[in-house]
């Protein structure tokens, strides 16, 4: 321990305060007046005899409001050291919000967990399976997490739970030449396992938590958006007005023929009005007005929080009507058991399952009958920057391999019930 004059780069002469090797590291302060070397120096040495080793990595001022807080951290079953480089290691993302250091040490108490003895990555494993089993999921889930987890350990051991980075688990995620879908699951079984270590409080923290330590994955190739073509349309509505499924009446106890009019609402507003699935369960029936002919997708129920009135085509306000008199006690436009019956009905219409295909079908008709690209986001709550449409609803095929046409489109948009009922005569 000594101080002496360093000359600088700038050519200045300064005085270097050495307090020698801490825990492997050499100690050095620079001062412009040897005055100010030997105080520094002096005030160390006996912190350092006071507090130990630790208090060179704080200045005097922390120090004294870090002194403050011993008891509580210790009630905390915590040491002033583990404090100390948890407030230093996260000074730099403190600074811009102005916490003090007594606010870092409130934070960190009001967060820190004691941590229990992990036991090794396989045993942890097998015991996150055993609370997966407690809590009854599915044996087809239990399956997929097994499999995951069972890779995710082998990669990383030796290590234990408490030694595991985000690089380590993005390292893995990323490994070999996954599909973006099979890099999603590893990832939400890593993330859901360390969670749970969390909360068993093996773990402080996960480092997958905050939003500096996500992993970004790229995006799956979704492929070409596909429509049903006129014919599939046809049989659709066909079905929904003329046919029935077997239904079990409670009251009764036995079977009985049910027809799927109840299903024309969603039909409507999905096929004719392109609005999306979640948006047609969250829209009130009394946001459609036959008699004006529009239909209002409010904020509330919009998938982009932004409310748009659909102004509905002459053949949209048909079928809406045909179904308000059909079903006249029918308060939501998604009947009760909608999944198993819209099911049923493409079964009953031989019509294959597209994701959101009735409103896909919806979009390419519309584009081909009008090539009206600003109507049509409008229609669908695109913004008009936004480059879906262009990216997915030109030169669409079909589940046949049909490419959708002028003319097709426009034998679609004249679709009305009475025009069904001709093609169901005619079959």
């Amino acid at each position: 321990m000594k101080v002496r004059q360093k000359p600088r780069p700038s050519g200045k002469i300064a005085w270097e305060a050495d307090l020698g090797s801490i825990n492997g590291k050499r100690i050095q302060r620079y001062f412009n007046t040897r005055t100010e070397a030997e105080e520094w120096l002096r005030e160390t040495k006996l912190a350092l005899k006071m507090e130990g080793h630790n208090a060179n990595i704080l200045s005097k001022a922390d120090r004294t409001l870090f002194a403050s807080w011993r008891d509580r951290l210790a009630q905390a079953e915590s040491t002033l050291e583990e404090a100390c480089i948890t407030f230093l290691t996260n000074r730099e993302k403190l600074a811009p919000v102005e916490a003090s250091i007594d606010q870092a040490v409130a934070f960190y108490l009001a967060h820190h967990r004691p941590i229990k003895k992990a036991p090794d990555l396989v045993e942890l494993g097998q015991l996150y399976i055993d609370e997966l089993k407690r809590l009854r999921r599915s044996p087809r889930y239990i399956h997929l997490v097994r499999g995951n987890l069972s890779r995710l350990v082998e990669f990383l051991l030796p290590k234990g739970v408490t030694e595991i980075s985000r690089e380590d688990i993005e390292e893995w995620v990323t490994a070999g030449n996954l599909a973006p879908g099979t890099q999603g699951n590893r990832l939400v079984t890593a993330r859901a396992f360390l969670e749970w270590a969390r909360s068993e409080k093996y773990i402080s923290l996960s480092p997958l938590d905050g939003k500096d330590n996500r992993i970004r994955l790229p995006e799956a190739q979704t492929g070409e958006v596909l429509s049903y073509s006129l014919k599939d349309v046809q049989a659709i509505l066909k079905v929904a007005l003329f046919g029935s499924y077997q239904g079990f009446n409670r009251k009764t106890k036995t079977f009985e023929a049910v027809s799927y009019h109840p299903l024309l609402g969603y039909l409507s507003a999905a096929l004719f009005c392109g609005v999306r699935p979640e948006e047609i369960q969250r829209t009130n029936v009394s946001r459609l007005n036959t008699a004006h002919r529009s239909l209002v997708v409010t904020s509330a129920a919009s998938k982009t929080n932004r409310p748009r009135v659909i102004e509905i085509s002459k053949v949209a306000a048909i079928w809406f009507r045909l179904w308000q008199r059909l079903c006249p006690g029918q308060n939501t436009l998604v009947p009760q058991g909608f999944a198993r019956k819209w099911r049923a009905l493409r079964a009953a219409a031989g019509v294959g399952s597209l994701h959101d295909g009735l409103r896909h079908t919806f979009a390419s008709m519309h584009y081909a009958e009008h090539q009206n690209a600003s109507q049509l986001k409008a229609l669908m709550g695109h913004s008009q920057t936004e480059e879906t449409l262009f990216r997915h609803y030109r030169a669409v095929q079909t589940l046949s391999g049909e490419t959708i046409t002028r003319k097709m489109a426009s034998e679609f948009w004249k679709l009305t019930p009475s025009r069904v009922r001709d093609l169901q005569k005619k079959s």
